[in-house]
């Protein structure tokens, strides 16, 4: 969505657009904390201990999977819901590009959330594996 931008006064911007503004900041700030978790990821690989204590690093990943996945999904519909609507404008007959490129924007942040969706999925069997043996990692002898 930040790279959506057409040269030209009379030619829409995304910023000029609040849904796609909140598309771009949410899309945003899923983008920093997954790359969080991926640095807390590879932390945990290679250190054998995760970054926050076991307790907190499970709830962590859990909590923030679920709300940052319904966070892009409710920006994207935010966005799909402009589309459609600059599409009954027919802001898309003039500019044909930018109703393109906003689509394929919010194509993308859909793509996202099906991924955190999943994220979401698989870090939900630790928090149960936590929850029944009181650790993620139970070793039975």
């Amino acid at each position: 969505m930040f790279t959506n931008s057409r040269r030209g006064s009379d030619l829409p911007q995304w910023h000029h657009f609040d849904a796609f503004r909140l598309v771009a900041v949410a899309g945003a700030i899923v983008a920093l904390y997954s790359l969080f978790e991926v640095g807390a990821s590879v932390w945990e690989i290679s250190r054998g201990a995760t970054v926050f204590p076991e307790v907190v690093q499970v709830w962590f990943g859990f909590g923030h999977d679920q709300v940052f996945a319904y966070l892009l999904l409710s920006a994207v519909s935010a966005g799909t819901s402009l589309a459609r609507t600059l599409r009954d404008m027919d802001t898309c007959t003039v500019n044909n590009a930018f109703c393109v490129q906003s689509d394929i924007s919010l194509a993308f942040g859909f793509a996202g959330f099906m991924f955190l969706g999943f994220s979401s999925l698989l870090s939900g069997f630790p928090v149960a594996s936590f929850i029944i043996n009181g650790s993620r990692f139970h070793v039975s002898n």
